[in-house]
């Protein structure tokens, strides 16, 4: 049986890239097209398109689910259609050992998944969140989980986190002078947007001249500065596209300061969950194959597949905001669809016979 169940898992695995790179040249295509109408004098053509290249990576990520649906269910599908299923069971494989075999091939596609949504999309995001900043204004430069930095005129801005465009956190800003000269330094524990300037909480000002440094405390102080959250937006890192590990290190930080890190527990429980849906996405292809798809056409299994998919694809989404919006705890928004879906692949593969 291992003939078999190199050949189906071979089926499967080939079936699932080559549809995860359809859908991800089709979006990295549109994306292109849709970035093609910023381009100026300062943004590039190459520029826009290095930066939707480096955003392939997290689309793959995200796509992967759905594509291993559509690719699984074309392969089994195939198999069905050709009467292979029924000459594997008729040879004494069960629908225990194909299942089996498929979930060695979901099994692979997993930790291919877990592997790029850990160590190749959060670096490749930023850097095209990088590219872009530098090309729209070359004074911010890329976020990490150790803060950033921004340039506004002869000022510097040091920014230790930044939960959202709106809100810094632990703030230092360095002044020079015409001659380049350090003028003042300032320092905040946070910062908040207040429409015409940043509002700064827990100030210290130090002032550099002849007679040596003068120190004033205050407990807000208002900058107004033309360093606009809609730049920030730029540089500052969605939740979805940082790695489990800075995830982790990031709501500790918030827990420990009281802070509300529900957004970013949701995130590390999706980063989870999207292995996990990929399993699913391939055991669910089971009844299907040996269902009602099984003397179908490839263009009936793929629109199949794309219904399933697109399902899956919005009650996530939606229950992700719902949890944020009413509290549900993040690993039941996350985990929810994915689990279900399991239930169903599962009660369903029970009743073939």
């Amino acid at each position: 049986m291992r003939i078999l169940d190199r050949y189906i898992a071979k089926a499967v695995i080939g079936g699932s890239l080559t549809v995860l790179m359809i859908i991800v040249s089709m979006e990295l295509i549109f994306s292109f097209v849709e970035e093609s109408g910023d381009i100026d004098g300062e943004y590039t053509a190459f520029q826009a398109l290095l930066h939707v290249g480096l955003t392939g990576p997290q689309r793959a990520y995200e796509a992967f689910p759905i594509a291993t649906l559509i690719g699984s269910l074309m392969a089994l599908g195939g198999m069905a259609a050709r009467s292979e299923l029924v000459v594997m069971r008729a040879a004494g494989m069960s629908v225990l050992n194909i299942g089996r075999s498929v979930m060695i091939a979901g099994l692979l596609l997993a930790a291919l998944s877990a592997a790029i949504g850990e160590w190749v999309a959060p670096p490749a995001e930023r850097a095209a969140q990088d590219v872009e900043a530098q090309a729209r204004g070359g004074d911010v430069s890329m976020l990490s989980r150790d803060g950033f930095w921004a340039r506004d005129g002869r000022r510097f801005i040091r920014v230790g986190a930044a939960p959202n465009a709106e809100l810094l956190e632990d703030v230092q800003i360095y002044a020079f002078d015409e001659r380049r000269a350090l003028e003042h330094v300032i320092t905040a524990n946070r910062a908040e947007f207040q429409g015409d300037g940043w509002l700064l909480h827990g100030v210290e000002q130090s002032r550099f001249g002849g007679n040596g440094v003068a120190v004033e405390r205050d407990d807000t102080y208002l900058w107004e500065a033309g360093l606009h959250p809609d730049v920030l937006d730029v540089v500052v890192v969605d939740p979805q596209t940082l790695s489990m590990a800075e995830l982790w290190t990031y709501i500790g930080y918030l827990q420990r300061n009281d802070l509300e890190s529900e957004q970013y527990e949701l995130a590390l429980w999706l980063k989870i969950g999207t292995p996990l849906a990929t399993l699913t996405m391939l055991l669910l292809t089971i009844p299907l194959a040996f269902g009602a798809l099984r003397s179908t056409g490839a263009g009936q299994r793929i629109f199949v597949g794309v219904m399933i998919g697109i399902a899956f694809y919005l009650s996530n989404r939606l229950l992700n905001h719902l949890g944020l919006v009413y509290g549900i705890p993040p690993m039941i928004s996350a985990l929810l669809p994915t689990m279900v879906c399991l239930a169903v692949a599962i009660y369903f593969t029970s009743r073939i016979r």
